[in-house]
């Protein structure tokens, strides 16, 4: 349980800090920055979320690791 808590702030931390440096070099105004920032966070969330899942998932498929 304890591993899947750090993974999943993990993600957190690498989806918010891309997100930021994705958006911080534009040039819009604030609100545009904030919506392009959460856009951001949850692309690369949902991104992040999905090659972990399919990497558990090979994982014990195809490696014949137990649970």
């Amino acid at each position: 349980m304890h591993l899947a808590l750090l993974g999943l702030l993990a993600v957190l931390a690498i989806s918010a800090t891309a997100g930021w440096l994705m958006v911080g070099n534009k040039q819009q105004d604030k609100p545009v920055r904030v919506m392009m920032f959460v856009g951001y966070f949850w692309l690369l969330t949902f991104l992040q979320l999905l090659l972990l899942a399919a990497g558990y998932f090979l994982m014990h498929r195809i490696g014949g690791v137990g649970v």
